[in-house]
């Protein structure tokens, strides 16, 4: 297999009547979405359109999928836009990929035209008469590109291979055994990259997806409902999202009763968060995720085991089969437990490359040679080190570790010793460095009035003096479109 609309097309052939993705009662079975998407790109083909990126405003919706395997089966490949994006954003990124074409909601068209997008636009009501014939595009051709801002705030576009998605998918679905029988519960966006483990595992095995309407997560008990009227057995979140039900603690009432496995990817895992989901919950399996958007998927686990006290820190485990991880400390590879250094990934699954920057690609993917032979390489820019069984420990950041008063600070170390204090449910350091002042930010739990003052002085026993924060600002902490710490916003101007 070398394009991964060929799952979509024998998943629509072995379950062509089973409901493919559903939000609440808008639904589409697996044959209506090959046959929509198949038709939708035959419009696009006939409008010259036939290789090259074409957007797509990703909203939470069932169609957005259908806009997604559009594109594909027009040999182009897709890019998510997030359509609450300002108005300069997306301009930016539309400009940046120079897509020549946008699909989505027919009253969508306005705003970009608004913004001075006059290419072509489509939407559903656009889908042919006749049905597309399969692309003639292989393993090393795009799939879709994701724009991330990463830790620097400025959107770079990180292009996919079918190949690499292909192998992340094989890999993922033989590791954890899914099949057909699994209801996602999908909690991230479609316009951001972690969805794609969502929507792939869907076309690759014919599970259901139901999407969970963002405002589910602010009243957990009807999320709890929710999931159990749709039997939902698998979900995939970010930390904030899973740490935010456990601060609002349905399980006395109610539980999801149907839910057998937890992931989470993009974050720390908070474990005083998780532990209230494993005491609830005994059987439930609970699994750290690792990888990043320049790889498909990810590319190491680690299965939650036994007790953790609710101030350790998750490992991120052992890389999966079609990856290998090296840490380097400058040109020395680690092999010893402790030894913090940076993760090089060598794996089928890498992206191709970033968009329209040479320069860039070429300072994260390289050629290395690790001691059996040259070989194509992502330098992460992640610092981790090996427990005593061989399990990686994320540390931080390349550009989360920072040096202050002659030492080097680990950023990611402070929160996590912040988030071991009852009252603090979410945490952000930063690093001034006009000032050369580290800060942090605590948001509380609900009614808890504790002030910046008497959480910085109760740090003081639980870190290094060089580590102390010179400040701690409490309040809420912003939470960007994908689900995640908006470390961004927090930046010292």
């Amino acid at each position: 297999m070398k394009n991964v609309l060929s799952y979509l097309e024998n998943t629509a052939l072995l379950y062509p009547y089973k409901k493919a993705i559903a939000l609440e009662d808008h639904s589409f079975s697996f044959g209506q979405l090959k046959d929509l998407a198949s038709r939708l790109g035959q419009t696009l083909r006939l409008s010259g359109l036939e290789d090259g990126p074409v957007g797509v405003l990703a909203e939470r919706d069932a169609d957005t999928v259908i806009y997604f395997m559009a594109v594909l089966y027009s040999g182009c490949f897709y890019v998510p836009i997030d359509p609450e994006l300002p108005a300069e954003k997306m301009r930016s990124e539309i400009e940046d990929s120079g897509m020549r074409a946008i699909l989505g909601k027919p009253e969508q068209k306005e705003k970009l035209e608004q913004i001075g997008f006059d290419g072509l636009y489509f939407s559903l009501n656009d889908a042919a008469g006749e049905a597309a014939p399969f692309p003639e595009r292989g393993g090393d051709d795009p799939v879709y590109m994701v724009y991330t801002s990463g830790s620097t705030g400025k959107p770079k576009g990180v292009l996919k291979s079918h190949g690499a998605m292909i192998s992340f998918l094989e890999t993922y679905r033989e590791r954890f055994d899914f099949s057909a029988e699994e209801v996602i519960g999908n909690q991230t966006p479609f316009f951001f990259d972690a969805s794609a483990k969502d929507l792939y595992l869907m076309l690759g095995t014919g599970a259901s997806i139901e999407i969970i309407p963002t405002q589910r997560f602010a009243l957990p008990t009807e999320l709890m409902l929710f999931m159990n009227e749709k039997k939902i057995t698998f979900a995939s979140w970010v930390p904030t999202a899973i740490s935010l039900v456990a601060q609002l603690s349905p399980f006395s009432m109610i539980l999801p009763e149907y839910l057998k496995r937890l992931f989470f990817v993009g974050e720390v895992m908070p474990m005083k968060h998780l532990n209230k989901w494993r005491k609830a919950l005994p059987d439930l399996t609970c699994v750290n995720l690792y990888g990043s958007s320049e790889t498909a998927g990810i590319i190491c686990c680690y299965e939650v085991k036994g007790e953790f006290a609710d101030t350790d820190v998750l490992p991120i485990g052992k890389p999966l089969a079609n990856t290998r991880i090296y840490l380097l400390d400058g040109d020395q590879i680690i092999t010893q437990p402790g030894q913090i250094g940076e993760i090089y990934a060598v794996s089928d699954a890498l992206a191709l490359e970033y968009w329209n920057d040479p320069e860039k690609t070429a300072a994260s993917f390289m050629t290395r040679d690790f001691g059996e032979g040259p070989v194509r390489c992502f330098k992460t820019g992640d610092l981790a080190s090996y427990d005593e069984e061989g399990n990686l420990l994320f540390a931080s950041r390349n550009d989360f570790q920072i040096k202050h008063m002659g030492h080097r600070i680990e950023l990611g170390e402070i929160e996590a010793v912040a988030l071991s204090l009852p009252e603090v449910t979410r945490a952000c350091c930063v690093y001034d460095a006009k000032k050369r002042k580290i800060l942090l930010y605590c948001q509380l739990t609900e009614g808890n009035d504790l002030s910046g003052q008497e959480i910085r002085s109760r740090l003081r026993g639980m870190l290094t003096s060089y580590m102390l924060p010179g400040k701690v600002i409490t309040g809420q902490i912003p939470i960007s479109p994908n689900g995640k710490i908006d470390r961004q916003a927090l930046q010292p101007k």
